[in-house]
């Protein structure tokens, strides 16, 4: 049976500003875990005293101390076709649909730009969609056709690439793995969670993070975006919110789904 109380909560924590800032840290230091409960395709974040917003181009930094008078404290020009924001350490990674950028905060939470990472050599290669997730000094990222798009050109690509983040201006690739649409991402204790556009979810064991391994995959929905809440996995799919058992990552139990 499915929990109404904790969907309606997992809901809004997928869409709404309020939820975001309900759950930033409050200490102000920026070098922390990410704290924020958000979607590898949020576009929007909190850390302290800041709010961190992405449009298609540009990342917008807001003093919310005051959370009736939020302020504008920085804009930064990023690049094109900006879709993705997620934050790790201190590290605030961008994502594009061709280029991974990556920003660095300094001690007043102001980005400061470390380096952009093309994915492509070739200038045809623009059918894609990126969100990124980290642990440590690996970046994982998705990059999915979006041949539905009718202004799409180009070669389709669909791929779960793994960086090597150890120099943050020179991010290393180390593996690429082909997949059917891989769209957003969500991180477990030792597993990552990759939803697909098309064919569900797929759940690849990291033990070794360099090198994700299938472990397993759940058909029947089209998946977006996963969140993970201590020992819940909550997948965004095309009308409905899936949660998910992973307290035992090797026996993962279906609970239910809210119907959207």
């Amino acid at each position: 049976m499915v929990n109404i109380k904790n969907f309606t909560w997992y809901t809004m924590a997928f869409g709404t500003l309020v939820v975001t800032l309900f759950f930033s840290c409050t200490d102000g230091d920026f070098g922390n875990e990410n704290p924020v409960l958000s979607g590898s395709y949020s576009t929007m974040l909190t850390l302290g005293d800041r709010l961190y917003l992405v449009n298609q181009q540009d990342i917008i930094t807001y003093d919310i101390e005051s959370k009736n008078s939020p302020y504008l404290l920085d804009r930064s020009n990023v690049g094109f076709d900006i879709e993705s924001l997620f934050h790790y350490q201190g590290l605030l990674l961008i994502g594009s649909s061709r280029t991974m950028h990556i920003f660095q905060l300094d001690e007043d939470g102001i980005p400061q730009k470390e380096s952009s990472t093309d994915y492509f050599s070739s200038e045809n290669i623009v059918c894609v969609g990126d969100p990124i997730v980290m642990r440590q000094n690996l970046a994982y990222v998705t990059l999915a056709d979006v041949s539905d798009n009718n202004a799409c050109f180009g070669r389709l690509v669909n791929e779960l690439r793994v960086y090597d983040m150890t120099q943050l201006k020179n991010p290393k690739l180390l593996s690429t793995q082909v997949l059917p649409n891989p769209k957003g991402m969500a991180l477990g204790l030792n597993n990552l969670y990759i939803c697909d556009g098309r064919t569900g979810l797929f759940v690849m064991d990291i033990i070794d993070p360099a090198n994700p391994v299938l472990k397993q995959h759940i058909p029947g929905f089209e998946a977006f975006d996963a969140i993970v809440r201590d020992d819940i996995l909550i997948v965004s799919a095309k009308n409905q919110l899936l949660q998910f058992d992973i307290k035992d990552e090797n026996l993962i139990s279906y609970i239910g789904h809210l119907d959207l």
